[in-house]
């Protein structure tokens, strides 16, 4: 990068979400340290692990990282509003890249996502290219595409009108304007939910960068299913998924929405979990009608940016 690009260079903080997977967290930080765009600083929210985490962080040292320990286990939903929290709070830099602990990106990840940061007047984020270990699409984070998804297809990008917290970027004047991800999903949708309220409610533009390319290292290739669900302990969680997609269709969608949702989640699901699920056949159809019927009901406070949020 030349002497008048360094000068000119957009600043960018970073902030990855962590718990209980210490190898994998020591791979992403390595990630993060090789891009060929380098970052400010580098907030590692520790969602009060229990296998060591705090202890290497509090280890490592840099003057970029900043850890971040948290008192309980807050999921991925918490984790990343207090992560933004601290971006807002404790940095200046012109935008903040977020991903999980299972997120590693290729060398130039941030660099591709920083050349395209000027293609919209009205930018909300650009996230990455998400593939799994052997370079296929990684089907869970398969952005939702916007109806004019090919518009800026000679740029390089894809628009979208949500996306996974698995590498995505916003700009510092976006997260201000529309607040933090919610607490209250604790874990699934609250990435959907943050994204489609910056391109349905403020009308920004979302976009996928086609070459910021990052992996992300689950062990298998498939999106989550709770009649498929292998993990029995799992399946419960599936009732946040259920309740959290009903709560952001109510607020970023059409009741048509809603209503299909609802039928779906609360009817065919449970049906077809009945019908085809290995074991705990009625457990499962019960966690999905349990959750979408939360989901009318559920009704959490969206956080605004505050002048000076009271962040500890």
């Amino acid at each position: 990068m030349s002497r008048s690009n360094m000068k000119n260079k957009k600043s960018v903080d970073c902030v990855v979400v962590t718990f209980n997977r210490l190898d994998l967290l020591k791979e992403c930080v390595e990630a993060i340290e090789n891009q060929t765009y380098p970052i400010e600083h580098f907030f590692i929210i520790d969602n009060c692990s229990t296998d060591n985490t705090w202890e290497y962080l509090q280890s490592i040292k840099s003057e970029k990282i900043v850890p971040i320990h948290l008192e309980k286990n807050l999921g991925g939903a918490g984790g990343f509003n207090a992560g933004l929290k601290t971006f807002i709070n404790k940095s200046d830099a012109d935008y903040v890249w977020i991903m999980d602990d299972d997120t590693i990106p290729t060398s130039t990840a941030l660099e591709k996502l920083i050349d395209k940061s000027n293609i919209s007047s009205h930018l909300g984020f650009l996230c990455s290219n998400v593939r799994w270990q052997d370079n296929s699409v990684a089907v869970m984070n398969i952005p939702s595409p916007d109806k004019e998804w090919n518009k800026y297809s000679d740029q390089g990008v894809t628009k979208v009108k949500s996306a996974s917290f698995v590498s995505i970027m916003f700009p510092r004047n976006v997260v201000k304007k529309v607040g933090y991800p919610i607490t209250d999903f604790f874990i699934w949708g609250d990435d959907v939910e943050y994204t489609l309220r910056i391109t349905h409610d403020y009308h920004l533009d979302g976009f996928m960068v086609n070459d910021s390319l990052v992996e992300h290292k689950i062990k298998q290739n498939i999106a989550t299913d709770l009649v498929k669900e292998e993990s029995l302990g799992r399946v419960k969680r599936y009732y946040l998924a259920q309740r959290n997609t009903i709560f952001y269709l109510k607020k970023h969608s059409t009741k048509k929405e809603v209503f299909k949702a609802t039928v779906r989640q609360g009817v065919k699901v449970p049906i077809k979990a009945l019908i085809k699920s290995k074991d705990h056949r009625f457990y499962r159809a019960w966690v999905s009608v349990k959750g979408t019927a939360a989901g009318l009901f559920f009704n959490p406070k969206i956080e605004k940016v505050e002048k000076r949020d009271n962040f500890k």
